[in-house]
């Protein structure tokens, strides 16, 4: 069944007319003050934390972000490698996986071809 849209003079198809509605549908979920509040604060969160953030047409938000993980490591002279330095008591203790022998014996060799 054919629709004249008397306004902008085009024929609609009922493919256009369900994609207009989808549309009014998108439109009405923006207009949301529950969308607004948790998309914003979402959005807020994700670029503090350094992240991209996208929002895409139809609502949906995607994040994109890598995670920065630092090792210290300190030169042992009595073992005579380096080894994982433990983070200071001023700052907060994050847990960090201990550095097995195998990645010790690793870094020992590292450093005697170097």
């Amino acid at each position: 069944m054919k629709k004249i849209d008397l306004n902008t003079k085009r024929i609609m198809t009922s493919a256009a007319k369900k994609s207009a509605e989808g549309e009014a549908e998108i439109t009405n979920m923006m207009l949301d003050p529950r969308y607004l509040r948790q998309s914003s604060s979402l959005i807020q969160d994700a670029l503090q934390k350094g992240f991209d953030v996208l929002q895409l047409a139809n609502g949906d938000i995607v994040t994109t972000g890598t995670k920065t993980v630092v090792y210290q490591y300190t030169w042992d002279e009595e073992k005579g490698k380096l080894i994982k330095a433990k983070p200071e008591a001023g700052r907060k203790a994050r847990r960090v996986p201990s550095v097995s022998e195998d990645e010790e014996d690793v870094l020992e060799s590292e450093e005697n071809e170097a």
